[in-house]
């Protein structure tokens, strides 16, 4: 089926012909249709799968150009995206008079401002900035006909719900939405519901095929072990370019500076606390293979296209199949081989064995250690137990904890422990990480300073509490709310 069988402008398919496409992919030729009949959508569909232009295509086709407010608004989770759909939709519209402005964090207001009351056509942009323009009065969205939210499953797994649900009440009543996401768990389905009208629902998962030339192993770790253990398979394996994901953001510079001090050279992370300019240095270097080792967040490395890695290392077990595969999928592009290698600890068994189910892994035994840890220490070293969020300094920004001595001046047994909590909260009573971590003090009495990594799942909410804090924090948890505020 070529492009040609779709009610595409001339231009677009020019557009189209110019880049070398000649058949559209099994998600493009479920919504393009879909789009261009005005109808809205629910396209269930994987990053790589070609879905930027299953939306970009038609909007070029339907959207009027010149008319100073944008008319359509395409809304993502991250900058690296952003600018990825903005230079996938501008290159098929090359020669023509589209203004296209992406708006995010990292950068300064005044020049998206700027470009925004110079007039634009479609606006794309990441929740918190484009609420943080609405604030300012600098964008309005009063003639958008056309609302895309792009990879909606990881906007609600980054506490984007609100931000979500705030842009869509500022927008018209009467508009198309087309709503794209990887998995379709509970909150996707609950937001689709509610704000899309009779949608069609579309599902093109099967070009997600697992790669064949993707050799998939796992090593059994101690979580005390894990920098150990990626020093080890890396001395082992020599791999040539590498990507090593981890669950948190605090997590990519600590596991980066451990193993440049291990391996003895410069090794990259990539996180979303970075500004874009220190982003964009990272990625050139890693692409220039200045640095051939990146540590990064499935967030921070979502929607990146980076040719030639050979090797993906899991520094925890991500907690879904399909996380699994996209991370995985970084290898064994364009006809390569590659490896992908999970760090399984025991803990791990709830993620670990769904995946073990959809892939065929091997396993391996850990590689003999190259040699002494170099001074710093392993990666928990610095704090009691699994030492996550925190920096050697104490305190996740490097600032001591009211009452807690520095690290290393006290006896480890005087420091904290950590207890791990998973919580079934349904409905969240707040979405917003931040927010629901002020609701839980307010509702336990155990301060925020004594809980720290918690993550909204699909199905739960995790996060951890200093374990002399758990039992009560579990008791007053699962007590009735006071009248006046909101249960769990």
């Amino acid at each position: 089926m070529p492009f040609s069988d779709f009610s595409l402008s001339p231009q677009v398919l020019a557009g189209v012909a110019r880049l070398g496409f000649t058949e559209p992919t099994p998600v493009q030729r479920l919504a393009i249709p879909a789009v261009l009949e005005g109808r809205d959508a629910v396209v269930r569909a994987k990053t790589g799968s070609g879905k930027t232009l299953a939306f970009g295509l038609p909007l070029l086709t339907m959207v009027p150009r010149g008319q100073g407010k944008p008319t359509v608004l395409i809304v993502l989770p991250t900058r690296e995206l952003a600018l990825q759909v903005k230079e996938a939709i501008e290159s098929v519209a090359a020669g023509g008079n589209l203004r296209l402005t992406p708006v995010f964090g990292g950068v300064g207001l005044e020049p998206q401002e700027r470009a925004l009351r110079q007039g634009t056509d479609i606006v794309v942009g990441t929740p918190g900035r484009l609420k943080d323009l609405l604030g300012r009065g600098s964008l309005d969205l009063s003639h958008v006909s056309i609302l895309v939210l792009d990879e909606a499953d990881q906007m609600l797994d980054m506490g984007f719900r609100r931000d979500i649900e705030f842009l869509v009440g500022r927008l018209p009543a009467r508009k198309q939405t087309i709503l794209f996401s990887a998995t379709m768990p509970d909150p996707i389905r609950q937001l689709a519901d509610r704000y899309l009208k009779d949608p069609v629902n579309l599902e093109a998962q099967s070009e997600e095929r697992i790669p064949a030339r993707i050799v998939h192993e796992m090593v059994r770790v101690d979580r005390t072990k894990r920098v150990e253990a990626l020093w080890s398979l890396l001395e082992a394996d020599k791999p040539g370019r590498t990507i090593i994901f981890t669950q948190m953001k605090h997590e990519t510079r600590r596991v980066a500076q451990k193993l440049e001090r291990c391996l003895g050279r410069p090794v990259g992370f990539l996180n979303g606390n970075m500004s874009q300019s220190a982003r964009n240095t990272m990625l050139a270097r890693f692409k220039a293979s200045e640095i051939d080792i990146l540590v990064a967040t499935d967030v921070a490395a979502r929607g990146l296209d980076i040719e030639g890695v050979d090797l993906v290392l899991h520094h925890g077990v991500p907690t879904t199949v399909e996380t699994y595969i996209h991370r995985s999928g970084r290898t064994g592009r364009a006809g390569r081989e590659g490896t992908s290698v999970l760090l399984v600890s025991t803990d791990d068994a709830e993620y670990y064995h769904p995946i073990a189910k959809r892939v065929s892994i091997q396993e391996r035994a850990v590689p003999p250690q190259p040699g002494p840890m170099p001074a710093g220490g392993p990666e928990e070293r610095t704090v009691p137990e699994r030492g996550r969020g925190q920096r050697p300094g104490g305190g996740r920004d490097g600032r001591q904890p009211a009452g807690r001595r520095p690290v290393g001046t006290a006896p480890a047994a005087q420091a904290p422990a950590w207890k791990q909590i998973r919580l079934r909260m349904s409905p969240l009573p707040e979405q917003h990480p931040k927010r629901l971590l002020q609701w839980l003090a307010q509702r336990t009495g155990v301060p925020v300073s004594e809980m720290r990594d918690l993550a909204i799942m699909p199905d739960h909410v995790r996060l951890e509490v200093v374990a002399a804090r758990r039992d009560a924090f579990l008791a007053r948890l699962s007590k009735p709310a006071r009248s006046g505020s909101r249960g769990a």
